[in-house]
């Protein structure tokens, strides 16, 4: 039996260069959280949550600077 989609959408894979030190912390806190839920959280859940994050931030900011002008 595969694995259960964990994206509802079409993907891309993307090879990512990263520190090891990077890549350590990350799955340090998904150690931790994967304690607390239930549901498993990989390193890679996080790093999706992250981008997810920072591109609301950046949509944000560019809807600023169109009212602006």
């Amino acid at each position: 039996m595969g694995r259960p989609a964990k994206i509802d959408e079409p993907t891309k894979t993307y090879s990512l260069l990263m520190s090891v030190r990077q890549y350590d912390r990350l799955a340090a806190h998904s150690e931790r959280l994967q304690k607390t839920s239930r549901e498993q959280v990989a390193v890679s859940d996080l790093m999706r949550e992250g981008i997810d994050i920072y591109l609301d931030a950046l949509d944000e900011d560019s809807d600023e600077e169109q009212t602006k002008d």
